[in-house]
């Protein structure tokens, strides 16, 4: 009850603030609040010289002594300048004035009219199956367009309460502070996790965000349209949504969201274009094929060791802590090397100790001397990517095996990932006893460094 009040007690100051404050840029009149999030609040105002009512996001200073708010009202206003669509609101201009004795940056753009989706789901109104697939398509179009922008544009946040459906009945896509464009200029900063918990995939998390992620977080926010329940309510405990079947409303719809929201980028329509096909010739929507597997090869659950890679610090970083324990669990030792293909315990007993020093003397020191320089030579690069590189998730592709030193083998695991849009593929070599647990289409934690062209290596097997 006390958080309530202070919200209303906040949102009463701010309106407060707004009514009585002077015009900004000498025209705009706030007349309330309509929103706010973490760097700004958008208000209703009149535009005294056009003669219309207008959207004015506002960044204060107060409480942003960083540069990412900046950055991300800054990336927010560019993108919108650059873009024409009846799907999405059109910026009139950027102002930078004082605002309440502070400098503040203002946007302001058209003002949606209507309800949002959040507001239709709260209200629990009922929605024609028809309609939905017209707001459905209607999205994929003004996705479709701005992921066709040179380079291609991501929303990153798209949700029920970031989708406006106008009196006409046409949806616009609103709130764009967590855009990206796919290919950043050199002066902008490095990937950032943006977004909302359960309509964002796994690998935005991971700062790999693609088309397809918009495309998940509209079948989520429709998932949410479609049942009145959030998606976290349909995610198992590996954090996969679990579809139900049948979903309410048109089957075809059901079977696009479905596949909309599989784990695996790779499982799902890579462009709107695509699903819109899908949508007007539903033998398109039909799940595409998954790979099969063995009961006893089910997909590998992300283990304790791929959950410290992905919540690594930013680099560089030290080798202590969890980094120092990846280290030491990913890096094989000499005896671990010559004997990859088999299950070991922990440690070395008799039998491994008296192996060793059997091949040491027949092979007059070099089949140890081989092997060590291998398993260091694994440990040094592991120690750089851990120091250097960026966490993230790949999938595998295949897996092969290649032959070292003294008939003894290694498996290579050959996968792909993707930054920003942009598809990367690489190889790591790892034991096989290690390499028997994967098979094509699981996720592997890696690390990679965009400096060294996404140079790759799989961090966490165990």
């Amino acid at each position: 009850m006390g958080d309530a009040t202070a919200l209303t007690a906040s949102h009463i100051a701010q309106m407060t603030a707004a009514a009585t404050a002077p015009k900004v840029g000498g025209r705009y009149e706030m007349v309330r609040l309509l929103g706010q999030g973490a760097f700004g609040h958008t208000y209703l105002a009149r535009d005294h010289q056009g003669n219309r009512e207008v959207a004015i996001k506002v960044l204060d200073a107060r409480g942003h002594s960083d540069e990412k708010a900046y950055e991300l009202f800054r990336r927010e206003a560019d993108v919108l300048r650059a873009v024409r669509h009846h799907g999405i609101p059109e910026v009139y201009e950027t102002l930078h004035e004082t605002w309440n004795g502070h400098p503040a940056a203002f946007l302001v753009m058209e003002y949606i009219e209507g309800d949002s989706l959040q507001q239709v789901i709260d209200d629990r109104r009922a929605l024609d199956p028809g309609q939905a697939v017209h707001l459905f398509l209607e999205l994929l179009g003004v996705l479709d367009y701005l992921h066709s922008r040179v380079p291609p544009i991501l929303h990153r946040d798209i949700k029920p309460s970031n989708i406006i459906v106008r009196p006409n009945g046409f949806p616009a896509l609103v709130d764009f502070g967590s855009v990206r464009r796919v290919f950043l200029s050199p002066e902008e900063s490095g990937s950032t996790i943006a977004g909302t918990y359960g309509y964002m995939p796994y690998e935005q998390y991971m700062g790999q965000a693609s088309p397809a992620s918009d495309l998940y977080a509209l079948a989520a926010t429709f998932l949410h349209l479609l049942t009145g329940r959030a998606p976290r309510d349909f995610m198992n405990d590996d954090g996969r949504i679990q579809v139900p079947d049948p979903l309410p409303g048109e089957e075809r719809l059901g079977m696009v969201i479905a596949r909309l929201l599989r784990p695996s980028p790779a499982e799902r329509f890579a462009r709107a274009r695509d699903v819109r096909d899908a949508l007007v010739n539903p033998a398109a929507a039909l799940p595409a094929p998954i790979r099969s597997r063995p009961a006893a090869l089910a997909r590998v659950p992300a283990s304790h060791h791929a959950t410290l890679v992905a919540s690594l610090p930013p680099a560089p970083r030290p080798l202590e802590g969890a980094t120092r324990e990846l280290l030491e669990r990913a890096s094989p030792g000499t005896m671990r090397m010559m004997t990859g293909s088999e299950k070991s315990a922990q440690g070395w007993g008799a039998v491994e100790v008296g192996t060793f020093i059997f091949l040491s003397a027949v092979t007059i020191g070099i089949m140890p001397l081989i092997f060590y320089s291998m398993a260091r030579s694994r440990r040094r690069l592991l120690e750089h990517f851990l120091q250097q590189g960026t966490p993230g998730t790949a999938e595998i592709l295949n897996i092969t095996t290649e032959s070292t030193a003294f008939g003894e083998k290694l498996a290579r695991i050959n996968y792909e990932f993707h930054i920003d849009g942009r598809l990367h593929r690489d190889s790591d070599m790892v034991l096989p006893v290690i390499a028997h647990r994967f098979q094509p289409g699981d996720t592997v934690a890696i690390l990679y460094i965009p400096e060294r062209n996404y140079d790759s290596v799989i961090a966490a097997t165990v």
